[in-house]
């Protein structure tokens, strides 16, 4: 009897631990610099997060999003990308960025996340906060 105890105990903490595993290997962001990409020659088609700054000047909009060029300070790769952006989209922000590493050598992105500054300023007393602004 205790010996089927032991072996069920083992049986659902050795389940729990895959589960929780698998959960949490889904959820980490893991991403490559342009450099890493250009060496790493990803196959035709495979999602992959790139992740670098945005080189000032060099954003552009277009049609159905915008072009820009991302750099790790030693690579500097061009992206395309298809839709909408954050609000903090700017000019020398980080970004990341999940797509496909193209045939042109360009990164056409569909997703976007921006890094934001750490610095967190409250309102002063009885000052109303900005709301963010909407594009």
């Amino acid at each position: 009897m205790r010996v089927r105890v032991v072996v069920l105990l083992v049986i659902i903490a050795g389940s729990l631990a895959w589960v929780g595993t698998q959960a949490l290997s889904g959820n980490l962001v893991y991403y490559v610099t342009p450099t890493e990409l250009l060496h790493q020659q990803p196959a035709p088609g495979e999602r992959l997060r790139l992740g670098g700054q945005v080189v000032p000047g060099s954003v552009h909009d277009v049609a159905n999003g915008v072009d820009f060029v991302v750099t790790d300070g030693t690579t500097r790769m061009t992206v395309v990308h298809s839709g909408s952006t954050p609000a903090l989209f700017k000019t020398g922000s980080g970004v990341v960025l999940e797509g496909t590493y193209g045939p042109d050598g360009a990164f056409h992105s569909d997703t976007m996340l921006v890094k934001h500054n750490e610095q967190y300023r409250p309102p002063a007393p009885g000052e109303t906060p900005s709301p963010a602004p909407i594009g």
